[in-house]
């Protein structure tokens, strides 16, 4: 997110689209509701995975992905959204939550959000959220990512 003090005008939350970035904003919870049981739905080993409580992480989490693609359909740019994604991969590795998990996350927000606002601003809004799945992506490939690795190259690493 550009910063005033930094040579940067802050973004202009009209430029965009507003009136779906009010959409958003006004039914977050159900949207994000939407896209928690889209995840779900998208990988059911999600909830085996990640548990009862992992869930609601996940849907508090939700939450703040939705008011960052506010930002980003509302100003008309990508940057909230990849921005928060970028920064909060800390966080969920901290929480040991893997990318993948996370990418199903941003998978069923796409599939709620779909359903709530249509025409440009939906192709928009997919668009940063398949920018903040890239940024999950390459998040992924990292090491300390808890995903499930290849047992036979894990074999062959281990020397066994």
């Amino acid at each position: 997110m550009s910063h005033p003090l930094h040579g940067a005008r802050p973004l202009d939350t009209r430029a965009g689209f507003p009136e779906a970035a009010a959409q958003i904003s006004a039914r977050w919870s159900e949207v994000a509701d939407r896209g928690i049981i889209a995840a779900v739905e998208l990988n059911p080993e999600l909830r085996d995975r990640v548990g009862e409580l992992g869930l609601r992480h996940l849907l508090r989490d939700a939450e703040v992905v939705l008011q960052k693609l506010s930002e980003s359909v509302g100003a008309g740019s990508l940057g909230p959204l990849r921005n928060f994604t970028e920064h909060a991969t800390a966080t969920w590795r901290r929480r040991r939550i893997s990318m993948d998990d996370v990418t199903d996350l941003y998978e069923g927000l796409r599939v709620a959000v779909a359903a709530t606002i249509t025409g440009e601003a939906a192709q928009f809004a997919d668009q940063a959220l398949s920018e903040g799945i890239a940024v999950l992506k390459w998040h992924r490939r990292l090491g300390g990512d808890t995903r499930k690795r290849n047992r036979i190259l894990k074999a062959i690493y281990k020397g066994a």
